[in-house]
């Protein structure tokens, strides 16, 4: 999960700028099985143990370039891993956080521009289906009640109420 990033369409492509915690870029590229091992009982060391020393605070640039493709197969990815289809998933994730905000796009009939988040919101930018530009921001609590009120939506059309 980046600290920061930031969306944009350009072209057929949404180029994603950000920042990751150093530690996070490190867990990426090792794939190694021993290495995991490693990784894991550091990690139980870590909290049996009180830390020694202040947790490294280094962050990291990244970009990357995403195609209609890539984030179609994201999504199926994702969508087969969340398991229990009525379960809630969890807003703290960037894809639920992409899901969410997505259907505000799509309720305007509109396409994405731009998107930012934060730890603490997330703002974007879109064309509504008039061509209008239009930009919102949601805080955390505010994306939460959003989704939970596309939640129940779907529940009461599924269940035929």
């Amino acid at each position: 999960m980046p600290e920061n990033i930031a969306i944009e369409l350009q072209g057929d492509s949404f180029i994603a700028h950000g920042l990751c915690a150093k530690n996070r870029m490190e867990d990426k590229d090792s794939s190694s099985p021993l290495c995991g091992v490693k990784k894991f009982i550091t990690r139980i060391a870590g909290l049996i143990q009180p830390p020694s020393r202040e947790p490294d605070l280094e962050f990291f640039p990244f970009t990357r370039t995403y195609k209609i493709s890539d984030l179609e197969h994201l999504d199926e990815s994702a969508t087969d891993r969340r398991g229990n289809p009525e379960g809630m998933p969890d807003i703290y994730t960037l894809g639920e956080r992409l899901r969410t905000i997505g259907k505000v796009i799509d309720g305007h009939n509109g396409r994405v521009i731009r998107i930012f988040k934060d730890l603490h919101q997330i703002v974007f930018e879109y064309q509504d289906g008039n061509g209008q530009s239009r930009k919102e921001e949601l805080n955390n609590t505010e994306l939460y009640q959003l989704q939970q009120s596309y939640a129940a939506r779907r529940s009461s059309v599924e269940s035929g109420n």
